[in-house]
């Protein structure tokens, strides 16, 4: 594109070649920056969900065991599986529930139950 300005009132002519857009050089630097950005950012995004998973899983476990305490306060006993903390077992006295509102899910594997130990302790 040729661009050509006239002053008639100073009688010059400029002419000036002018050229918009980037070159090959600039786009391919920017894709190159772009490509070391995403490759320094990427391992902290992919470990986000692993992360959930463990503090889910810790969550879980706490809720499990301060619900054991509260059986144990009103039973006399650990509870023998997460589910008597939701649902009142057969022939035990005591029992003020529900301590849970629901069994929790495992968050790794949700067919693997949560399994309370002698102590009250979550496996």
């Amino acid at each position: 594109m040729v661009l050509i300005i006239v002053n008639r009132s100073k009688g010059w002519v400029e002419e000036a070649n002018r050229q918009f857009g980037f070159t090959l050089w600039e786009i391919l630097l920017v894709l190159f920056l772009m490509g070391v950005i995403l490759t320094l950012a990427t391992p902290h995004f992919s470990s986000a969900p692993n992360l959930v998973r463990i503090r889910g899983d810790q969550a879980n476990k706490e809720r499990i065991e301060g619900a054991a305490q509260l059986y144990r306060i009103d039973v006399g006993t650990y509870p023998l599986s997460v589910t008597d903390l939701a649902h009142s077992p057969m022939g035990v006295s005591g029992w003020r529930g529900p301590y849970l509102d629901e069994v929790p899910i495992n968050p790794f594997n949700a067919s693997q139950v949560y399994q309370i130990d002698a102590l009250g302790q979550v496996k």
